[in-house]
């Protein structure tokens, strides 16, 4: 049976952090930062394995997972398989071999799954990040990642959070997540405007219904909020983003 991490967000922050480049020098000079503190637990039974098919989950779910690039440990190196850039004495065995941390393998994925979905919404082509672990209290690590909407940043933390514990589980990560994707890429464009269903699946060439899922998702994760309409005759919700 699949085990699933207990994972709580102990803060989130938005802003720039001096001294953020000494952790990663791609960090864009005064580009605001996504900064979330999480608590993981997750002790599966075979760390290694259990990482490599997330992996495999998130990169059928989106190919573009096997573009990212890792500058650190190599045995926390994220998708290294897909890119084909796995040394010989590398991969599953090492991991297995060199003290491989899964909560800390696990905090590394939900960055890189931050700033997939991130660019994603946002249309960016680059986005740099880094993930710490802290030493105390055990299980918290710190996730930094360029955010130039914070509100975007929150969405994709929460998704990444959910999606991912999801997939530990055995959900498999399809059509209903990408369509969640595009929706929050379009509010975003209309962000100020309300978004009804109907519109919003003829924008996105999808049934009505399944626009109406996508954006009870966002309205979920937090990042739409639902705007009564006394006049509304459909009946149905309108959602604007809601502003932190």
């Amino acid at each position: 049976m699949p085990t699933a991490p207990d994972i709580r967000v102990v803060t989130i922050e938005h802003g720039p952090l001096p001294g953020a480049r000494s952790l990663n020098p791609r960090f864009g000079t005064g580009r605001s930062l996504l900064f979330a503190s999480l608590d993981i637990a997750w002790s599966p039974v075979d760390p290694a394995a259990a990482i490599a098919r997330l992996e495999e989950s998130l990169l059928a779910f989106r190919p573009g997972f096997a573009r990212h690039e890792c500058r650190g440990a190599e045995r926390y190196h994220v998708f290294a398989g897909a890119r084909g850039a796995v040394p010989a004495d590398s991969g599953s065995g090492a991991r297995a071999r060199d003290g491989f941390e899964p909560a800390l393998a696990l905090a590394h994925l939900l960055e890189h799954a931050v700033i997939d979905f991130q660019c994603s919404i946002l249309r960016e082509r680059r986005c740099s990040g880094v993930t710490a672990a802290r030493r105390a209290p055990p299980g918290r690590f710190d996730l930094m990642v360029e955010c130039g909407d914070p509100d975007v940043g929150r969405l994709c933390l929460a998704l990444a959070i959910a999606w991912l514990t999801s997939a530990l589980r055995g959900h498999t990560l399809g059509l209903p997540e990408r369509e969640i994707l595009l929706a929050a890429r379009l509010a975003h464009d209309h962000r100020g405007q309300g978004l009804r269903s109907a519109p919003v699946a003829r924008a996105l060439r999808l049934p009505e219904p399944r626009a109406e899922i996508a954006l009870a998702a966002l309205r979920e994760a937090g990042y739409l909020v639902e705007t009564p309409y006394t006049m509304n005759l459909s009946g149905l919700p309108v959602y604007r983003v809601c502003r932190t």
